[in-house]
């Protein structure tokens, strides 16, 4: 009955679903098998509107923006996956841009092109939505999201709708406090420099060029960097590097690659499971770990059938 219910709530708004569907189309890694509920919502207020129903009625569920840096069990999940699709980007006073979480990285990169928003140019070609950046403090060219973010609008764990500012994200490097909470990001608001669209769209090109070069993930399934690089006496060490070095750049674990490319991307080039990339992962860190007494830690995120992130 209670799903009955849930059913009909999504019909009565008018907002898209999908029961007992695969989640592969809607990661990147296409790994992950059946889940309970898939529901897309691409309107702020139903965002907003259905957040609130199912924390109400007690649903647990896990929310999703471009699906770039997840994987999911193979088995079967009862999770209701939101996947969000929201849309708006707004210029307000003071040079702050008030983003939907769910507008993808490329999305607004065109658009600030064509309204001269300076500044935010290094995240161009990142996958995935300005939400799922914010929360894994995204970035690239020595710069990250949190340089920009001023503020955020968020639901939290209590349903209740707030305004938070920067420290509130406790950021580090490719982390926030909102990488594993329960609390959704439901606007961003970046710092911007106005800047003639010529000039942004020359880096963004530049920019998106070097990662087509350079990074696997722009045409190869994959969750983008597997691993963090690590800090070591305050300096950062290329993870790929030290994969490369313990003799895996281009090897293959079943159907998974690590990328020939890059070592710190692993490619899906078939029908990889969740126990494959976890057998990859494990061998990597311990012969990682044996030959150079560094401890890697995963930047990709698990999730299990009951929606624990890990």
């Amino acid at each position: 009955m209670k799903n009955e219910n849930l059913r009909k709530f999504l019909e009565e708004k008018k907002i898209p679903y999908h029961a007992n569907e695969s989640i592969k189309p809607y990661v990147t890694m296409g790994i992950g098998g059946n889940v309970h509920l898939i529901i897309l919502p691409s309107r702020e207020l139903h965002l907003k509107t259905l957040l609130k129903y199912l924390h109400l009625n007690q649903y647990k569920y896990i929310l999703l923006g471009g699906g770039s840096n997840v994987i999911f069990p193979d088995d079967f999940s009862p999770l209701i996956v939101i996947i969000n699709r929201t849309e708006g980007i707004y210029k307000e006073e003071d040079n702050i841009l008030k983003v939907n979480s769910g507008v993808p990285i490329s999305h607004l990169m065109n658009w600030s092109i064509r309204n001269n928003i300076g500044g935010i140019d290094f995240l161009a070609g990142i996958p995935g939505t300005i939400g799922g950046a914010a929360a894994v403090n995204a970035g690239a060219f020595g710069k990250s999201i949190s340089s920009l973010l001023e503020k955020a609008e968020i639901i939290t764990q209590h349903n209740e709708i707030e305004i938070v500012d920067n420290h509130y994200f406790n950021f580090s490097y490719r982390n926030s406090r909102f990488k594993y909470s329960e609390e959704v990001i439901l606007n961003v608001f970046l710092r911007f420099t106005p800047v003639p669209g010529d000039q942004i769209k020359k880096k963004v090109t530049a920019n998106i060029k070097y990662r087509q070069q350079n990074h696997p993930c722009s045409s190869h399934r994959s969750a983008g960097c597997f691993f963090k690089n690590p800090v070591i006496d305050d300096k950062k060490i290329s993870a790929g590097q030290l994969i490369e070095q313990a003799g895996f750049k281009g090897t293959t674990h079943k159907t998974l690659q690590v990328s020939a490319a890059h070592a710190n991307f692993v490619i899906n080039n078939g029908d990889a499971s969740f126990t494959d990339i976890r057998e990859l992962e494990t061998k990597i860190i311990k012969k990682v770990f044996k030959e150079k007494n560094i401890q890697l830690e995963r930047e990709v995120i698990y999730i299990s059938p009951n929606g624990k992130k890990w």
